[in-house]
């Protein structure tokens, strides 16, 4: 963590404690456009709480990004730090502010942050709270003010203004071309995605998910880190067959359940390839980049070991495969992308661009069981698809859990429609 406060006091990064408060205050650190003192948090008896959280939170994300700092007084001259104001803090505070960023802004402002810095070893003797809000590529963001008004605030040295119709003008003209260059990078890490493998050997999944916000100047990620996700697993919250019989979080093996498991790492070029051994099941192939992106190739046909009856029966077959297994590789995806995320503290959510790809002499042939008898569905069923059509969406991996199967419950079946499949088997939710 790198602050203005670190900046400040010429602190190196990483996390602060209270002795460096107290040298804020005996420092009369000002504020500045990044920087925002409050003493005390939004007080939700004011009527108007709303709107002056979704002010401030606006005019950070309008300019660049900053920190608001919670129990902090100024001297109101010179907006310097003068006091330290502990406050009380709990979860419910956390929920009502990113509330507000999320539907008294529009468009939304994603990836707030809180750190807590206990004032004592006591609870009861409060916090400084500290608000990150994240740079925008949504930018301008407009905040409500009443029921039909929007204003788009900035920050100007340590005050808050109000954008020109000049500034809007020029801050959608940057949004745009914002747009254009995360298309081109989202664009260009599906087809590195989508050459990971070989289509000869069977139809693959390719899958690319580039964060709004990458990590320009993060460290590698470490080897250790790196070679835990060999192993095969994902968040049991995600599938079927084990929502309700856990809690939200917990990892499940998924040893046996999916083909793709166990494999080696090699580094790359500020990444590590995460790939299948040379005896493996199926293959696979995953790029975990510094800068926080996830690249992923899914082999959907298994080439070694013991093959089901519906697995037999594909086996000579060109460009088909089950919808199951698209399930299950995106499933492995969306949890490994999770987990990347908060190692790499990649914030402000992910576009994510996934498709199929197969040989180019055949249409693709997606098959699926019979919910019943488990037996393959007539081959009147499928819709061949002779051009699969990559689907692109937005998901926030580190958004509550329960917040993230909705939107890969659609990503999953604009894939599988294209095939003439209507539902979902693996991954949770009303048609499973």
């Amino acid at each position: 963590m790198f602050t203005p406060i670190h900046r400040a006091l010429g602190l190196e990064p990483g996390n602060l404690t209270m002795n460096d408060i107290n040298q804020v205050i005996a420092e009369k650190v000002e504020e500045t456009a990044d920087l925002d003192w409050k003493e005390s948090v939004y007080d939700n008896r004011d009527p108007n709480w709303s709107e002056e959280a979704a002010k401030d939170i606006a005019a950070m994300a309008n300019s660049g990004g900053g920190w608001i700092v919670f129990g902090i007084g100024d001297d109101r001259k010179n907006n310097a730090a003068s006091s330290v104001n502990p406050i009380q803090w709990a979860a419910g505070n956390e929920r009502k502010i990113l509330n507000v960023a999320y539907s008294k802004i529009g468009p939304p402002v994603v990836g707030v942050e809180f750190f807590k810095i206990p004032c004592g070893e006591n609870p009861n003797e409060g916090y400084v709270v500290l608000m990150h809000v994240p740079d925008s590529a949504d930018a301008p963001h407009f905040a409500r003010k009443g029921d039909d008004a929007f204003r788009a605030p900035r920050r100007n040295g340590s005050h808050t203004v109000f954008m020109t119709d000049r500034d809007i003008e020029r801050g959608f003209r940057e949004r745009f071309q914002r747009g254009v260059e995360q298309e081109k990078t989202l664009q260009g890490y599906f087809e590195q995605a989508a050459e990971a493998l070989n289509p000869e050997e069977g139809v693959f999944l390719a899958i690319a998910a580039v964060p709004v916000t990458t990590k320009i100047s993060a460290g590698s990620v470490d080897r250790g880190t790196a070679i835990q996700h060999t192993n095969p697993w994902a968040y049991s919250y995600f599938m079927t067959s084990f929502l309700g019989n856990y809690p939200k979080d917990p990892k499940v093996s998924t040893n046996g359940l999916f083909m793709w498991g166990g494999g080696d790492i090699v580094k790359g070029m500020r990444r590590w390839v995460l790939r299948n051994a040379a005896q493996a099941t199926a293959k696979y192939c995953k790029h975990l980049h510094d800068d926080g992106t996830l690249t992923g190739g899914y082999c959907l046909k298994r080439v070694r070991g013991t093959q089901s009856t519906s697995e037999q029966y594909l086996a000579g077959e060109i460009n088909r495969c089950t919808s199951i297994d698209v399930e299950k590789a995106l499933i492995d995806f969306f949890s490994l992308l999770r987990e990347h995320a908060q190692e790499r503290r990649t914030s402000g959510g992910f576009h994510i661009r996934v498709g199929l790809v197969g040989n180019a002499n055949s249409p693709i042939v997606l098959r699926t069981h019979d919910r019943f008898t488990w037996d393959f569905m007539s081959e009147s069923e499928p819709e061949p698809i002779k051009r699969f059509q990559p689907v692109s969406t937005f998901i926030d991996p580190l958004a509550p859990i329960e917040d993230i199967l909705p939107p890969l419950r659609t990503l999953a079946l604009d894939i599988v429609n294209q095939g003439g499949i209507q539902n979902l088997q693996v991954i949770a939710g009303e048609e499973s």
